[in-house]
């Protein structure tokens, strides 16, 4: 009978059951808000069984881990009928129920820590839909009649189509990779309102992407009924912001104040106008602080809202983060110079704290809301949003609230990381970096007590090299590379200490040298492709390494714990 079960885990299911699932997946996967929830409420309550059964395990392949059933089996055993399934009928005739199976398998992927599953899985949900919406414009073409009777099934391809774009936007985040369109010149239109959704109503017009700016009358004051529109447009800002900081971020780090016509600057500025206008375009109502989480949980919004807020943050920090690192003083001290004035962009490090500290504040309101929000995606900026809070435990002058508030907002972080480790595979590896990363910090404030130990210019650039790093999405470099890079930096240090801590790449580069050694003997020491592309969303391949070696492999020659003072 258990064997029977598991080769097909739905036939036994409860309409109640799945009823449960589908909801709990509107509440929990916001951002791939793609059903039309009348229509399959129907379909399920009057014949469970007419839902398509691959649809019916993706779905539970997610919410699982957020239900509490007897009837229901682990996340895994939908996922794998899913998987098999897929695979002997995604060669056939498109349709929508497996394009959107698609996109949810691929958010497992990527939550169980299968970046490459996940992009193959999104891809080919990208191009089932592509066809889809091929047929729907020939359709309309020839059978006005008939199309105009099938809006809502429209709507849903065109709502499963902008799904997989951001979808993309999320697991090419800071990659290389460049989308075939902008934005702007996508011609699939954007989603209409939920209401409008909801109760089939088909309004008079409606956005464009080419639409999305301040021009465009349609275009402001959009409220959380077009949160689905607001999140992926701000999805496409937020990865060209990260693949730019990544791509250039040692350039923009060097930038002076006399750089303003340089191309990188101008660059840098036509993100962030994009960006305030993507803020601008919205309604008082969808931004956080100005309006509250409860708010939009009364409405059962909250989840939305936190996205949104979330992009806007994110997009925020790896905007200034190499703003910040260009302005730092070489022969400064990191616990003691407060002097604002000496710095070109004086409300740069705060800015960045500050917005560190509304990401912890969305997702804690939404968390004593009793609705919490648990996401690969939340979890990427929890985990970047605990090392600035880290920062600002040993540099607390500047953090708003001080040492007691940049202490209280890390716990918060550490303990959401733990949470979420326990829910999604891919945050296992935040945890246990933010773990290391944490006793780093911790063993620096120790030392401030030392007078004689001053965190002048080597020790200030490899603690800012901590943040220097976040967001690296390239790929991983080869082990000869990183031979090269640690034998540089030996050479730096005989020369200068100002110099290495300007030109390493990370931190603790020096301090690599067994481990290579060690990897290059180990057996199987082939390239691993699951390993590059796993690389998202951790920083770099050379704090990944530096952690398998320990916290003292990673630190030895960072130059923060050196007994020799001479060094200092």
């Amino acid at each position: 009978m258990a064997q029977d079960l598991s080769k097909d885990p739905i036939a036994a299911l409860s309409p109640a059951t799945v009823m449960s699932a589908v909801e709990t997946y509107r509440k929990k996967f916001p951002i791939t808000n793609f059903l039309h929830y009348p229509s399959l409420i129907s379909d399920i309550s009057s014949n469970v069984h007419s839902v398509d059964s691959v649809f019916v395990a993706s779905v539970l392949s997610l919410c699982v881990r957020f239900m509490k059933s007897d009837e229901l089996e682990e996340e895994e055993t939908y996922a794998d009928y899913a998987r098999k399934n897929l695979a002997q009928r995604v060669l056939d005739a498109p349709s929508l129920y497996l394009a959107q199976s698609l996109v949810m398998l691929s958010f497992y992927e990527w939550g169980a820590g299968r970046p490459y599953q996940a992009w193959m899985y999104s891809g080919m949900a990208t191009y089932m839909i592509q066809s889809l919406l091929k047929m729907a414009d020939d359709s309309m073409e020839h059978n006005p009649q008939e199309f105009h009777a099938s809006q809502t099934q429209y709507e849903q391809l065109v709502r499963t189509y902008w799904c997989c774009f951001a979808q993309d936007c999320e697991l090419s985040s800071g990659a290389r990779q460049h989308f075939a369109l902008s934005f702007s010149q996508i011609s699939v239109p954007l989603p209409i309102s939920d209401r409008d959704f909801t109760f089939n109503h088909t309004p008079a017009s409606r956005l464009m992407p080419a639409d999305m700016n301040k021009d465009c009358l349609l275009a402001r004051d959009l409220t959380i009924e077009h949160g689905l529109t607001i999140v992926t447009r701000g999805f496409d800002i937020f990865v060209r912001i990260l693949r730019f900081a990544n791509e250039h971020r040692r350039a923009l780090a060097s930038l002076s104040s006399n750089d303003s016509a340089s191309p990188l600057l101008l660059t840098w500025q036509v993100l962030k106008e994009e960006l305030d206008e993507w803020r601008s375009l919205q309604d008082v109502t969808v931004r956080f602080p100005a309006t509250s989480v409860q708010s939009h949980v009364a409405l059962g919004y909250g989840e939305l809202f936190a996205y949104i807020n979330l992009v806007h943050c994110m997009s925020i920090l790896f905007l200034h983060r190499d703003r910040f690192l260009s302005n730092l003083n070489p022969h400064s001290d990191v616990f003691h110079d407060t002097n604002d004035d000496a710095q070109g962009e004086p409300d740069t490090i705060k800015q960045l704290f500050e917005v560190a500290q509304q990401i912890g504040g969305i997702l804690n309101a939404l968390d004593a809301s009793g609705a919490p929000v648990m996401s690969p995606y939340s979890g990427f900026s929890v985990f970047v949003a605990a090392h600035i809070n880290m920062y600002g435990t040993i540099a607390p002058q500047r953090y708003p609230g001080g040492l007691r508030r940049a202490e209280e907002e890390k716990s918060r972080n550490l303990d959401y990381l733990e949470r979420l480790s326990k829910l999604w595979p891919v945050g296992r590896s935040w945890w246990r970096t933010v773990q290391e990363a944490n006793r780093f910090y911790e063993m620096v404030k120790s030392n401030q007590t030392h007078s004689e130990a001053g965190m002048h210019s080597p020790r200030r650039f490899a603690l800012a090299g901590t943040l220097d790093e976040y967001g690296d999405i390239r790929s991983r470099p080869s082990r000869d590379a990183y031979a090269t890079r640690a034998r540089t930096s030996e050479s730096h240090d005989t020369h200068g200490s100002h110099v290495r801590g300007r030109t390493s790449s990370s931190p603790g580069l020096g301090g690599e040298n067994s481990f290579l050694a060690r990897e290059n003997s180990a057996p199987g020491g082939h390239h691993d492709f699951e390993t590059d592309m796993f690389q998202w969303p951790f920083i770099d391949g050379s704090w990944s390494l530096g952690f398998d070696t320990g916290l003292d492999g990673l630190w030895s020659n960072s130059g923060l714990f050196d007994p020799n003072s001479a060094f200092r």
